[in-house]
């Protein structure tokens, strides 16, 4: 299904013009499968999104530049390299349009990487968003998020949570029960990246669930448009991390701006020395 919408005037200081030869030249075009819960292609411009369904964006891509990190949540992510560098094996929850996926595949080509996705149809679109082919060091598998964590071998030195439906994050990957098997997986090094977004309401829930998993060793970073909060996690004993040490000298700043991301945790680690924690019942 295709559509042509014709604009009148463009935004001020819009490049549109010149990139497709007139506002009203703009490629639209919205691509099934359809349901009640998603997923969907829709596509402005040189923007690929995946959508669950008419309200609920779950990942985009610029499509002239597939590796880009287009929202600050998923840049943010990165930023487990500000703790580890450079990891042997990474886990994530959650596939959608692959951004994570293709930015670890990319920066980190000595890692093993696996990626597990309970939808069939979101797996089906991986080569629209340019996600890499199954090869010996990265794959994609088809299995519920829960049942991987408790019952695959493994030990990851990243596990990445991002699995979300068209309601918001899933019961089952956010109870307290759930963030108890990440950290017995993980072991006393590993390091949880979780990306929490729901109502505000739910936040401070999440976030203590984490933390009572995880000893109150986490990090908390709100995202630049405050719809999104990624919580690093870990019971290492070093973590998290004085303020001081954190410092983002890292390569691939083309993907992240990894000294930016430095000083956003250096903010939470002294907004957080000045809350006391809160057990989860």
């Amino acid at each position: 299904m295709v559509f042509d919408l014709r604009f009148d005037r463009p935004a001020p200081g819009s490049n549109l013009e010149g990139r497709f030869r007139g506002a009203g030249n703009i490629p639209i075009a919205l691509d099934a499968p359809f349901g009640e819960t998603g997923p969907m292609l829709f596509r402005f411009g040189d923007m690929l999104s995946l959508l669950f369904d008419w309200t609920t964006v779950q990942s985009g891509m610029r499509i002239s530049d597939p590796d880009h990190l287009l929202f600050d949540y998923t840049r943010m992510m990165m930023g487990f390299r500000l703790f580890r560098p450079a990891p042997r094996k990474i886990e994530m929850i959650g596939l959608g349009g692959g951004s994570l996926a293709k930015a670890c595949y990319r920066c980190l080509p000595q890692c093993d990487i696996t990626v597990v996705e309970i939808d069939p149809a979101v797996i089906a679109l991986r080569e629209q968003f340019h996600i890499p082919p199954d090869n010996d060091r990265f794959r994609v598998i088809c299995a519920d998020g829960l049942d991987y964590i408790l019952s695959a071998p493994g030990a990851p030195d990243i596990l990445i949570l991002d699995g979300f439906d068209s309601r918001g994050l899933p019961p089952a990957l956010s109870e307290r029960s759930f963030y108890d098997s990440c950290r017995n997986r993980l072991g006393r090094n590993g390091l949880l990246v979780a990306n929490l977004c729901d109502n505000a309401m739910a936040f401070a829930t999440l976030e203590r669930r984490i933390g009572a998993s995880f000893e109150n060793r986490t990090i908390v970073v709100p995202a630049e448009n405050g719809g999104n909060r990624v919580v690093f996690a870990s019971i290492d004993r070093g973590f998290p991390p004085a303020r001081q040490t954190v410092r983002g000298h890292l390569p691939d700043t083309d993907v992240v701006d990894y000294d930016a991301k430095a000083r956003r945790v250096v903010r939470a680690l002294a907004r957080a020395s000045l809350k006391v924690p809160r057990t989860e019942h």
